[in-house]
């Protein structure tokens, strides 16, 4: 993965100025700082990666709408599939690599996630199982935070159901509308 990938999927899952791209980073959980991803975002620019518009804010300050190149959406695409394999479920760079895989091969997303929903329902059968096999009650710490990380277990197995759900959905559609007319 490139190290600037959070950047460039930000930018790719929604073009906006440089502010709004650091405000989405800090709400998905990447730690960056103003500094930082200004210099960043001018070494993409540099790179040809993201192309910079000037603009007016709504108060007339000015500031440059950020988009991503026809090179910045390839380098985004070709990290994608290696992000969702590798990344934590809980990690905001898998989050955000979900965020824009639409610019990207979408019928082949759920061929990247159901392995990650295997691999997530088989640590939610082991937590289960230690979880009623390790029930005599004297380890109540113990206990919920296996509670815990088996509720995270089900909720990351029904995201990763949903959005597999919605792309086969979506990508089924325009075949079907075809087929009528």
């Amino acid at each position: 993965m490139h190290d600037d990938f959070p950047i460039l999927a930000a930018i790719a899952a929604n073009p906006a100025h440089s502010y709004q791209v650091l405000e989405h980073l800090q709400a998905m959980g990447v730690k960056a700082t103003r500094s930082t991803l200004y210099r960043r975002v001018d070494a993409l620019i540099a790179q040809g990666m993201v192309v910079a518009t000037e603009g007016r804010g709504a108060r007339g300050h000015s500031r440059r709408d950020l988009s991503l190149t026809d090179a910045g959406r390839k380098m985004v695409a070709r990290d994608i599939p290696e992000v969702l394999r590798n990344e934590p479920l809980e990690s905001p760079v898998f989050a955000l690599a979900l965020g824009c895989a639409r610019i990207t091969d979408t019928e082949g997303l759920p061929t990247l996630l159901k392995p990650r929903m295997a691999s997530a329902a088989r640590a939610l059968t082991r937590e289960e199982r230690d979880l009623h096999t390790n029930s005599d009650g004297s380890e109540y710490w113990a206990r919920v935070a296996r509670e815990r990380r088996i509720a995270h277990l089900q909720a990351d197995i029904a995201w990763l159901q949903s959005i597999v759900a919605r792309r086969i959905v979506a990508t089924s559609r325009p075949h079907e509308d075809s087929a009528t007319a």
